[in-house]
């Protein structure tokens, strides 16, 4: 089972209550969670996914970011980010 956070400021506060809702609605689906290092932009996947297929859904501490505007996909296991994710940000894939 996954786990869920929430962000409030820092502070990760693990919610699970939500993990049946998130179970529910990702259903089928791949997840995976990756620490941020400070400025990194290159991230690794936890799973491959088809590049331009739109199939690959990221989070950056539970905030949706946007394909193209926020991050390009680099290859079939990697993303980069157009800008550094804040160190210790939690990076979620969803594909």
């Amino acid at each position: 089972m996954a786990t869920t956070y929430f962000i409030d400021g820092s502070t990760p506060i693990v919610a699970a209550w939500l993990n049946d809702v998130n179970d529910y609605v990702y259903q089928g689906r791949q997840r995976g969670t990756v620490t941020a290092t400070s400025g990194q932009t290159v991230f690794t996947v936890p799973f491959t996914y088809t590049v331009g297929a739109k199939t690959l859904d990221v989070y950056i501490n539970g905030i949706r970011q946007i394909l193209t505007s926020s991050y390009t996909e680099t290859s079939t296991t990697s993303i980069t980010f157009t800008a550094g994710v804040p160190v210790n940000a939690v990076v979620e894939f969803v594909g």
